[in-house]
């Protein structure tokens, strides 16, 4: 992790790689295992402006339905479209408009896949995009409030409100 700050980076990259054993004899249902894989960069451009992307992968094995991988975009329900494996990726860019205003405009796509899916079909991507504000409640933390609008594939859409960044 190589973030200058970890509420709003303006610079540097996290990297992380992680597995999640769920296993019966912890009592879980089933055994299996899901794969994490996550890579984010952001470039300070001047001005207060950020240009941050990701990468995000996620792969099962053995795992029930109830454990597959899901869209992790603004714009979908978290759970509505499933699959054994997903792969994202974003690039969002935050703009600095004025004192402790600034803006968001984001694009992203994610393939959920397995099971005969492949991400070679059209139909297995789900796009994405949106924009937004933000206002930093804290300058000395970086710490900002944000509201969003996102429009993913079809009738998916979604408002949201939140502290911090996405990513």
């Amino acid at each position: 992790d190589t973030r200058d700050n970890q509420n709003s980076p303006s610079s540097g990259s996290r990297f992380n790689i992680n597995n999640v054993a769920y296993r019966q004899s912890f009592g879980g249902d089933v055994s299996f295992d899901a794969y994490a894989l996550s890579f984010s960069k952001y470039i300070g451009h001047g001005n207060g402006h950020v240009l941050a992307g990701r990468v995000n992968g996620r792969w099962t094995n053995n795992a029930p339905p109830s454990g597959y991988s899901t869209i992790m975009l603004r714009g979908y329900t978290m759970g509505q479209f499933l699959a054994r494996h997903s792969t994202l990726f974003e690039i969002e860019e935050r703009l600095h408009i004025r004192d402790r205003w600034g803006a968001t405009a984001f694009v992203g796509a994610a393939c959920l896949y397995g099971d005969g899916k492949a991400c070679d079909e059209r139909t297995n991507w789900y796009p994405a995009a949106g924009a937004g504000i933000t206002y930093v409640l804290k300058p000395e933390e970086k710490m900002i409030a944000r509201a969003e609008l996102a429009a993913g594939k079809g009738e998916n859409f979604g408002f949201y409100m939140k502290f911090g960044y996405e990513f």
